[in-house]
């Protein structure tokens, strides 16, 4: 006789468990009142500001949990002039503020979005002021228009 290897296999039986699942869809919704600013005439090399002037823009989260982003166009209308983060022949500059107007964060360019804030909560407002710096300089003096775009991000 031989001496033999047995092998033999051991088969058991699965288990199973069970994973509950939830999920939640993000709806991304703001308003924004106004909507408008009027700057009015400024001097060149010249601050204004939309602060304590009745040109607050009120941002309304009508969604969920959101950050806030915002970004400014160049200035149309004539000469175009624009958007730098200091002032010069034709370049103004655009900022913007969450503090009323206490500290302001500067536009670098406008295809770019500055955080202006991490987290608004459902149903919650955000104040935004802005302060528009004139070039130093201009090539003409026709009246400009400039776009602010605000949007709502998952934070």
């Amino acid at each position: 006789m031989r001496g033999g290897l047995l092998l033999g296999h051991i088969t058991r039986a699965a288990t199973t468990a069970a994973v509950t699942a939830t999920v939640s869809a993000v709806n991304l919704a703001i308003s924004v009142a106004d909507g408008s600013i009027a700057y009015g005439s400024v001097n060149l090399s010249t601050a204004t500001t939309t602060a304590n002037n009745g040109e607050t823009q009120v941002v309304t989260n009508d969604g969920s949990t959101m950050k806030l982003n915002v970004k400014s166009s160049d200035a149309t209308g004539g000469t175009a002039w624009t958007l730098g983060t200091s002032i010069g022949s034709n370049i103004f500059k655009h900022e913007v503020s969450t503090t009323t107007g206490s500290t302001y964060m500067t536009f670098q360019a406008t295809d770019t979005y500055l955080t202006a804030s991490t987290t608004i909560a459902a149903g919650l407002t955000e104040n935004l002021d802005f302060r528009f710096t004139t070039p130093s300089a201009s090539t003409d003096f026709v009246q400009k228009s400039i776009t602010v775009t605000v949007q709502a991000a998952t934070p």
